[in-house]
């Protein structure tokens, strides 16, 4: 698995400008929120590659839901003014999730201490009606804002709006989704209100029409939108964001709204302390954020540790998910050397959900090094075959870098390098000319062109082919060391790609959205369209 860099303080990162705006320390009003995002199931510790101090990464064992309650508690306990705590989603995933359908992680956030679940895309992923089942047996308030439930199986399981008082201070919530909602989960008849903004517009005029004090975006939609949300909308005094994973080291404000992140995996806690003059308005100027990180020196929360046992106890040792009827040959010959059928899966797949011209992964991002047996499909086959959790990107690229992108794939075969496609069929002369790539000024760059492909053909919406057309612009899913590393030296998707976007979804999400939805997975025949040939 690749490590992620996060940079936290051991003691608290703290933003912090002061600023009494003529009004007497005694007249105002604190509030506190803590909170998380994209938890992933991940309610035990992990070890974990993080920058604590500023020193550079250090692997630990950080994050575990029983350490983030610690903190919770401590911080409710002490406190002398009101402490929020927030979630904004995208934490149903992992065993936890697929084994007890969403009950036991719902059950251990309210255990933790949270007080406000805003849904990310992935709580759909096995559907509305397991999300509804686990939704319907807790408290814990719930929001899907710019969701149509009615009539489904989320009906009078989450709120539009929600409003809290404390010391007559009248707080209003409201969430948004990720506009990628459709194609990137399992929403089925819940759909996505839009556009975005104008939800959001909707969802504040409401809060203003019941006289709040302060308003908070609960959003699932990725820093750069919410950047976007501060600077087009007005009315929200703090976003709390999820989606992109980003912990920020300091807190940003936008339009006198501030903006934080939640970040990923549990393994910092996000806090914000508020200031409110004497009409009970925001003072931006003298909020303080903060990061807790969440490390081994922590106490664990003695009822929150015993109900994550009472679970953990129950897990088995790999949860079936579905089956298969033919073997998946994921031996390093079967995907680095020649068309994959497990791949073909995969990337048809993503090609239909995602809706664009072509699919190219990397031989290396399919692991396990394995023939699986037909039979039971678990998640920890799954977890082996995606052992990178590489992000899906898609982006916009030229039929005239795609023919270079190719031939690079020509000259890679038999190494991780070597792509496995979907939307194309080519043509590869393993005895002609290889490409060759070399590194000037720290960039890539073909030092010499290949003439390894014989024809490359892109399929066309009636399922016909045409050639490669060098000036039409291709719409491309590949995954993220590829698109944003430049993995395995294809620099062209971070040079010339355009419009990137990270839908956050990887390919175990994809392979288990599928088995879920049709209970069996199984690869198809290679249809021919890698074909190796010694002559034209």
């Amino acid at each position: 698995m690749q490590s992620k860099t996060i940079f936290l303080c051991a003691t608290l990162i703290t933003f912090s400008l002061y600023c009494c705006n003529g009004v007497a320390a005694s007249n105002t009003k604190h509030l506190t929120f803590l909170g998380t995002a994209d938890l992933q199931g991940q309610l035990e510790p992990s070890l974990s590659s993080i920058d604590l101090d500023g020193t550079g990464n250090k692997t630990q064992v950080v994050g575990g839901i029983s350490r983030i309650a610690s903190i919770i508690k401590k911080t409710k306990t002490e406190s002398k003014t009101p402490v929020i705590v927030l979630s904004s989603g995208d934490d149903l995933m992992g065993r936890y999730f697929n084994t007890f359908q969403g009950k036991a992680i719902i059950k251990l956030l309210k255990v933790a201490g949270y007080d406000i679940y805003g849904l990310g895309n992935h709580e759909f992923d096995h559907g509305s009606g397991m999300l509804g089942e686990a939704l319907s047996e807790t408290d814990l308030t719930t929001l899907c804002s710019d969701l149509n439930i009615k009539g489904t199986a989320l009906d009078n399981s989450c709120l539009t709006i929600f409003i809290t008082e404390y010391d007559d201070i009248r707080i209003g919530y409201f969430s948004l989704m990720t506009p990628e909602f459709a194609y990137v989960t399992n929403g089925g008849d819940v759909t996505l209100k839009e556009p975005t903004f104008s939800i959001a517009e909707e969802m504040i005029s409401s809060l203003k029409k019941e006289n709040v004090d302060i308003i908070v975006a609960v959003t699932h939609l990725g820093i750069d939108l919410d950047r976007q949300l501060a600077a087009g909308v007005n009315g929200i005094d703090i976003i709390f964001g999820g989606h992109s994973h980003d912990y920020l080291t300091q807190m940003e404000t936008i339009n006198d709204t501030l903006i934080v992140n939640g970040g990923e995996k549990g393994t910092a806690l996000v806090r914000l302390d508020m200031e409110l003059d004497a009409n009970k308005r925001l003072l931006p100027l003298s909020a303080k954020y903060s990061l807790i990180p969440i490390v081994a020196s922590i106490q664990e929360d003695p009822n929150t540790s015993e109900q994550l046992k009472h679970f953990t106890d129950q897990l088995p040792g790999a949860v079936i998910l579905g089956s298969t009827d033919k073997e998946w040959h994921l031996d390093k010959k079967s995907v680095r050397s020649e068309e994959s059928s497990v791949a073909d899966m995969v990337n048809d797949l993503i090609l239909e959900k995602f809706k664009v011209d072509l699919v190219l992964n990397n031989g290396g991002a399919f692991r396990g090094n394995k023939v699986y047996p037909a039979g039971p499909v678990t998640d920890t086959m799954l977890y082996e075959i995606d052992a990178f959790e590489n992000d899906i990107y898609l982006l916009k690229i030229k039929g005239q870098y795609l023919r270079e992108i190719l031939e690079h794939s020509a000259a890679s075969l038999g190494e991780g390098g070597f792509l496995q496609i979907a939307g194309a069929r080519i043509k590869i002369q393993t005895n002609a000319s290889v490409q060759e790539i070399t590194e000037k000024n720290g960039k890539w760059e073909v030092n010499k062109k290949g003439n390894q492909l014989v024809t490359i053909q892109v399929r066309n919406k009636d399922n016909s082919y045409s050639p490669l057309d060098p000036e039409k612009t291709y719409s491309v899913a590949t995954n993220a060391f590829l698109a944003k590393h430049e993995g395995n030296k294809y620099y062209w998707f971070n040079q010339y790609g355009q419009n990137q976007t990270n839908t956050y979804t990887t390919l175990y999400s994809i392979m288990s959205m599928a088995i879920t939805q049709n209970k069996t997975l199984n690869p198809p025949a290679p249809d021919g369209r890698i074909m190796l040939v010694t002559d034209k």
